[in-house]
């Protein structure tokens, strides 16, 4: 046995590390750690970025550490006996831990097949709910020498030294040192155990601090942490890709995107992304946005999806060569965007073709969540094919609800315009009504494509800049597109210069959410948008707690749907159930869901052999 003192700030840590091999003091631990709520940090190898995770074969766990406020105990879970006790306790119903971050509960879970689930508390999702400003530091580091001393940074500071000290040359700069380190420094290692430790008594510190600035929202603390132990259930579980599919998808799209690049360097005699075709555009004449620094045309996927929009509307006027040619360069960045996800499919999947996404429930300052390893929530929803990678399980069937217009409508029971509630209440298309009150009823397609950008873009905080980006119109239309648009709901607008005064936007969940000084019209966006996100939430919580669904069911959250798997002789009932649960009312206006049997695959197609085409 070995033990470690650190003192900081008037603290007292003990860091105990039996060595492998030895007897282990089973009676000293259990005293040690008889304290129900226990710190928990977990030390892997370092696994490589882009692919399965703590799914594949990178993972690996080398140290566990679990502690009170004043101890900790740091396990090797090679050695056997260490190993049944780290299980006995992870294992114990009775047991809950405090872990930053779901790492250390998904490592537990890969190195011991056992769920913490909701017996696991999250120190960063707290702080989140504290600040949710990303920028607002949320490193377990950077928190704990906010709100308790500077001890864990010191040694993390301490670690980092010994590994640069001993990693081979060439492995010393940057991150590389400590790479090495955790795949190769000895798991005795003073500096690694005391940094395991301190890891574990910090973490456990920290708890009852951001609990108690939690306390004015403290409702929020359980649903958050429920929502977040389904996360990590759904990462666990992981979605099964449709490799076949996929492989075939990449070769298609990968032959297409070689076909634009040749056709661009034949016409122009130059590279597709090279800078000079800004330039063959604005020898054509063409407007756009331009870049501040060099005042060229920008070239990114939206500005060239626009063009497009704009030569099919007939508003860019272009010979058949030149439109053969801005067609090339779209496709271009278009398939190397596809190419990008279907190779990062393939590369996160594990050796069972699973594919296991991390989600964030709280990614935005609006709480909105995200998707990574892979970022399945930026599929268009549109393009099917993607999607399509993905299936459910044999005997099983994908069933998903989506909101129907939940920004507008949640606009309209925060503003109170009469004239907004009075279109949702009436049932007709939202987009539609707000073409015929923009334009008269005999509005165009084109009218109601710019309509419906008006009314996202104004929900959103966009403004003339990005409807002239997204439609391709001329800014002066834009201009003129916007201004029909608040005249037509001016309470939308006046909501918005309210709420724009306010120093922390507080929504009807009470989630806090800081305004930032040089953007306060964005506080409109904010609160609609967490609005929005909290309404998805609490249906899933009631579809789970009230109705009994099994928490097993969940496949996905996506924005402002969810995606559930279920037995293909119960896609019918659930079906029925999701929709009925997500259709409500917010403040007196209807809130519509569209709930649909998506099949085998996330992704509809009617001929997956010909997706190229």
């Amino acid at each position: 046995m070995t033990a470690y003192i650190r003192r900081h700030g008037g603290h007292t840590s003990m860091i105990e590390a039996p060595r492998a091999g030895s007897d282990l003091d089973r009676a000293a631990v259990y005293r040690d750690l008889e304290n129900p709520v226990l710190g928990l940090d977990v030390e892997t190898r370092a696994i490589v970025d882009g692919g399965p995770g703590h799914f594949g074969p990178d993972a690996g766990v080398r140290l566990v550490q679990l502690a009170t406020p004043d101890t900790a105990w740091v396990f090797d879970p090679t050695d056997t006996r260490q190993r049944a006790l780290l299980v006995e306790i992870l294992a114990d119903p009775a047991r809950r831990f405090v872990s930053h971050t779901p790492y250390d509960v998904l490592a537990v879970w890969s190195a011991f097949g056992i769920a913490l689930g909701q017996r696991a508390v999250d120190t960063h999702l707290l702080s989140k709910l504290v600040n949710p400003d990303e920028r607002a530091g949320h490193r377990l580091k950077e928190l704990t020498a906010r709100y308790l001393d500077d001890g864990l940074r010191k040694a993390e500071e301490a670690l980092h030294i010994r590994a640069a000290s001993l990693a081979p040359a060439g492995q010393r700069a940057g991150d590389a040192a400590m790479t090495w380190a955790w795949n190769h420094l000895r798991a005795d290692d003073p500096s690694y155990v005391v940094y395991a430790g301190m890891d574990a008594i910090y973490v456990r510190r920290l708890l009852p601090v951001l609990l108690q600035l939690c306390a004015p929202f403290a409702h929020l603390v359980t649903v958050e942490q429920w929502l977040s132990a389904q996360a990590i259930g759904i990462t666990i579980r992981g979605l099964a890709l449709d490799s076949d599919y996929t492989r075939g998808l990449l070769g298609q799209v990968e032959a297409e995107h070689a076909a634009a690049v040749d056709a661009i360097a034949d016409g122009l005699g130059f590279k597709a992304t090279s800078p000079k075709f800004a330039g063959w555009l604005d020898d054509l004449g063409v407007d756009g946005p331009r870049t501040e620094k060099t005042g060229r045309l920008k070239v990114t996927a939206e500005t060239l999806a626009a063009l497009v929009i704009a030569i099919e509307a007939g508003t860019l006027q272009l010979d058949d060569q030149a439109t053969a040619l801005v067609r090339a360069r779209q496709r271009v960045s278009a398939t190397s965007n596809t190419i990008a996800n279907l190779r990062s499919f393939l590369a996160h999947a594990d050796a069972a073709g699973r594919v296991h996404p991390a989600i964030n429930t709280l990614r935005a300052k609006t709480g909105r969540m995200s998707i990574t390893h892979p970022a399945l929530q930026t599929l268009n929803k549109a393009d099917t094919r993607l999607r399509h990678s993905f299936r459910a399980d044999p005997g099983y069937t994908l069933v998903s609800c989506d909101f129907a217009q939940v920004e507008v409508r949640v606009a309209a029971a925060l503003s109170r315009d009469r004239t907004l509630r009075e279109v949702i209440a009436s049932g007709v298309n939202i987009h539609a009504a707000t073409a015929s009150l923009m334009y008269g009823p005999d509005f165009t397609p084109v009218q109601k494509t710019l309509s419906k950008r008006a009314t996202f873009g104004t929900i959103y905080g966009g403004g003339v800049r990005a409807l002239a980006a997204q439609t391709g119109v001329p800014e002066h239309v834009a201009a003129e597109v916007i201004d029909l648009w608040r005249q037509t709901y001016p309470g939308v607008i006046a909501y918005g210069h309210r709420i724009a005064r306010d120093e922390v936007v507080v929504t009807g969940s009470g989630r806090r959410i800081p305004a930032d000084p040089n953007r306060t019209y964005a506080n409109s966006n904010y609160s609609i948008q967490s609005t929005a996100r909290d309404l998805l939430v609490a249906a899933v919580y009631e579809l789970v707690v009230v109705h009994g669904l099994d928490p097993a069911t969940l496949w996905l959250f996506v924005h402002d749907e969810v995606i559930l798997h279920v037995p293909t002789e119960d896609a019918e009932d659930v079906r029925q159930l999701v929709k009925q649960v997500m259709t409500s009312t917010y403040r007196g206006v209807p809130i519509g869901a569209d709930a649909e049997i998506l099949g085998t695959h996330w992704g509809h197609l009617d001929h997956p052999a010909q997706v190229a085409a």
